[in-house]
C-alpha cells in the first residue's frame, strides 16, 4: 500500500502510467485527499515516487543535504524532483528501521549464561576482570572429552557474548548488551571450554597503556603500579598471574602482542582472517584480529586450532582460509615435530625492527641474544633489511585513524560481516557529554581521521595502496627467510599514569609502544610474541626483573612454521633465568 498527498487525480494518472510494474491501481478520495495503492509485479520502490501523508523530509532538508556533498545548488525546476525522489527513499528506508534485526540466535538452553555479576574490588586485585559469568556446555560431554576440556577462559571486554554487559572499557556508553554470542564464543565452548568472564580492554580498544579502562587501572602481575599493556591488558593480565588457563584478546596495532610481551605471555596475532571477527567490536574491518594469549605455545596452538576457520559471514575471511574441518592440526603438528632439530629452517632478524628510534639498547641486545639461540636449535640466523619496514607505522596510523572516524561516526560500510547496529546507535550521535567521556586516544582519532578526510579524500586509497607494497616487501623477504623476528615492544613495563593527567600526559606514555606491531595488522602476517628473559626497567629498581620478548613474524596462513620455531625455542630455553 502506497499513499500519496496533496496531489491531483491528473498527477496519479500520469505518473501511475510511467509505472509498469504496477499490476492493479486503485484511487480513492478520503477526507479531500488522494489515495492510491497498487499490487507490484516486483518488489521494487522504484516507482513508489509519491511520499506517504506523515513524510518528514522538506525542501530545506533537500537543500542541507545537497550542501554536504559540496558547494553545489540544483536549478529551480529540479528541486521538486529531487525531492520527491528524497521522500520516497525515506519512505522505503522505514520500511528497513520498521524491521528486527538480524543476528545469530545463541543456544542459550545448551550453553546458559550464569552467575552474570560484577566483580568486588577485593575479588579483582588486578583490576583485570571487567565481568565474571560461568558459560558452558551442559547438554553434551564437552566439558570432559573436547580438546579445550577443563580449561577456563577469559575474553576481551569487546567479544560479544549475549546478555552479558560489554563495557568496552569506556563510560561513553554504560548499557551495551550484546545480542549473539561472536563466533568465536560458540567455538571454544563447543570444544569443552569454561567461560569464566570477560577481562578488561582498554578505552574503547585503543590505548596501549592500561590505565585508561574507566573501571581503573590494570596492574601488570609482576609489579603493581606497572603496566599490563593494551588494549588486551586484562586478557594477559589474568593468564601471566594463573587466574584463568586461556584469553582471547583482539588486535589492530598491537593489541594481543603488546600486553602478552609485558606480561610474559605468548600471544598470537593470527594471519588476517584466519579466525572469524565475528560479534566483535570493531574498529577497522582491514585490520581486525582476533587470537589466544597462554602461557605456552602449545596451548596457544591448540586455542587457535579450535576457533580458526570460516564461518560464512565474516568477510575478513577472504582467500586462502580454510573451512573449520580443514584448519591444520597445530599440536599434532608440533608433538611430531617436538624436539627435532631446525636444519634447513632460515630465520632473519629485522635490522630496521631492532633500530626503531624507541628500542631500549639492552632489549636491542636481549632480541638478538635470543634470536641467535636458533642457532643451538640447528636454524640458520642472519640479520635482513626491509627499509619500508619504518614507513609502517604512519602507514598503520592514516588507515586505524581515517577509517576508525568513519566506524565511529556510523558509516563503515562496503563489508559483508555482522554489523553490531545496536552497538552503532548507542554512539550516535555524539553529544558534548558523550565527547567529555572519551579517552584523548579515540577523541584524537576522530579529529585526526575528521581532518584527513576532508583534505585529502584519496588518502585512504593511497595508503591502502602503499600497504600492498609493504605486504610486497615482506613477503620478498619471506620467499628466502622462513621467519622474521624482532622486538614485540621496545621496553620492559614502565609506571602507569593517571586518568586525571592531562591528554597529552596521557598519551606520552603510549609513544612508541607499537611501531613494531601495527604494520602486521595492515599487511595481515601473522605474529606471535614470545617471552624471551627478563630485564629491570630503565629507572629501576634494579633487583625488579621484568618480562622481554620477540616476534615471530611468518606467511600468510603459516602459523604452523611460527609455532614450530616458538616451541623449539621455549623447550630448550628458561626465559626467566634469562
Amino acid at each position: 500500500m502506497s499513499r500519496a498527498a496533496g496531489k491531483t487525480l491528473t498527477d496519479c494518472r500520469e505518473f501511475l502510467s510511467r509505472c509498469p510494474l504496477l499490476e492493479e491501481v486503485h484511487i480513492v478520495v478520503s477526507r479531500g485527499l488522494l489515495h492510491w495503492s497498487s499490487a507490484l509485479r516486483s518488489s521494487s520502490p522504484a516507482c513508489l515516487l509519491f511520499p506517504f501523508t506523515d513524510n518528514p523530509v522538506t525542501l530545506e532538508d533537500l537543500r542541507n543535504t545537497i550542501s554536504k556533498i559540496g558547494p553545489i545548488q540544483l536549478k529551480d525546476e529540479e528541486e521538486q524532483d529531487y525531492l520527491r525522489v528524497l521522500q520516497a527513499m525515506h519512505d522505503s528506508v522505514q520500511r528497513i528501521l520498521d524491521e528486527e534485526d538480524y543476528y545469530p540466535i545463541p543456544d542459550r538452553v545448551r550453553f546458559p549464561r550464569e552467575d552474570i555479576y560484577y566483580p568486588a574490588k577485593e575479588d579483582n586485585e588486578l583490576g583485570a576482570w571487567a565481568w565474571r559469568y560461568t558459560l558452558k556446555d551442559v547438554q553434551t560431554d564437552a566439558t570432559t572429552t573436547g580438546p579445550l576440556a577443563g580449561r577456563t577462559v577469559c575474553l576481551k571486554d569487546c567479544v560479544g557474548v549475549a546478555d552479558v554487559p560489554c563495557l568496552l572499557g569506556t563510560e561513553v556508553i554504560t548499557d551495551y548488551v550484546p545480542k549473539t554470542d561472536a563466533t568465536i564464543v560458540t567455538r571454544l565452548l563447543e570444544a569443552g571450554a569454561t567461560i569464566i568472564g570477560q577481562s578488561v580492554c582498554e578505552n574503547m580498544c585503543t590505548f596501549s597503556v592500561s590505565f585508561s579502562a574507566a573501571t581503573g587501572p590494570v596492574h601488570n602481575p609482576y609489579a603493581r603500579g606497572r603496566n599490563a599493556g593494551g588494549s588486551s591488558s586484562g586478557s594477559a593480565a589474568l593468564v601471566a598471574a594463573q587466574q584463568v588457563d586461556l584469553a582471547i584478546g583482539a588486535d589492530q596495532g598491537g593489541s594481543i602482542r603488546m600486553p602478552s610481551a609485558l606480561c610474559g605471555c605468548v600471544g598470537l596475532k593470527p594471519t588476517f582472517g584466519l579466525v572469524p571477527y565475528t560479534g566483535i567490536a570493531s574498529n577497522e574491518s582491514t585490520n581486525d584480529h582476533t587470537g589466544p594469549i597462554t602461557r605456552t605455545v602449545l596451548d596457544n596452538a591448540l586455542m587457535l586450532q579450535v576457533i580458526a576457520g570460516a564461518d560464512g559471514i565474516d568477510d575478513r575471511q577472504g582467500a586462502g582460509c580454510p573451512f573449520p574441518k580443514d584448519v591444520p592440526k597445530y599440536v599434532d603438528q608440533l608433538l611430531a615435530s617436538r624436539h627435532k632439530s631446525l636444519e634447513g629452517m632460515k630465520i632473519g632478524i629485522l635490522r630496521e625492527g631492532l633500530d626503531m628510534s624507541s628500542v631500549d639498547p639492552r632489549v636491542h641486545a636481549k632480541v638478538v641474544e635470543s634470536a641467535m639461540k636458533f642457532k643451538e636449535l640447528g636454524a640458520t640466523v642472519e640479520e635482513i633489511s626491509i627499509p619500508l619496514h619504518k614507513e609502517g607505522p604512519i602507514y598503520h596510523l592514516t588507515v586505524g585513524r581515517m577509517a576508525g572516524y568513519l566506524s565511529r561516526m556510523g558509516q563503515a560500510s562496503s563489508r559483508k560481516e555482522l554489523y553490531l547496529t545496536e552497538l552503532t546507535d548507542k554512539f550516535v550521535p555524539w553529544t558534548q557529554q558523550k565527547w567529555d567521556k572519551l579517552w584523548p586516544t579515540a577523541s584524537n582519532v576522530m579529529i585526526n581521521g575528521a581532518y584527513c578526510w576532508d583534505k585529502w579524500p584519496s588518502l585512504y586509497g593511497k595508503t591502502q595502496n602503499l600497504l600492498r607494497k609493504l605486504r610486497d616487501a615482506y613477503d620478498d623477504k619471506l620467499a628466502t627467510y622462513d621467519v622474521i623476528i624482532l622486538p614485540t615492544v621496545p621496553q620492559v613495563a614502565g609506571t602507569l599514569g593517571s586518568q586525571s593527567d592531562r591528554p597529552m600526559d596521557k598519551l606520552a606514555k603510549t609513544v612508541g609502544q607499537n611501531l613494531n606491531c601495527a604494520m602486521f595488522n595492515q599487511t595481515g602476517h601473522p605474529a606471535l610474541t614470545l617471552p624471551i628473559g627478563m630485564l629491570p626497567p630503565h629507572d629501576g629498581p634494579e633487583d625488579l626483573l621484568l618480562p622481554v620478548a620477540f616476534q615471530i613474524i611468518g606467511k600468510h596462513f603459516d602459523e604452523s612454521t611460527i609455532y614450530r620455531a616458538a616451541l623449539a625455542w621455549e623447550d630448550r630455553f628458561n626465559w626467566k633465568d634469562l
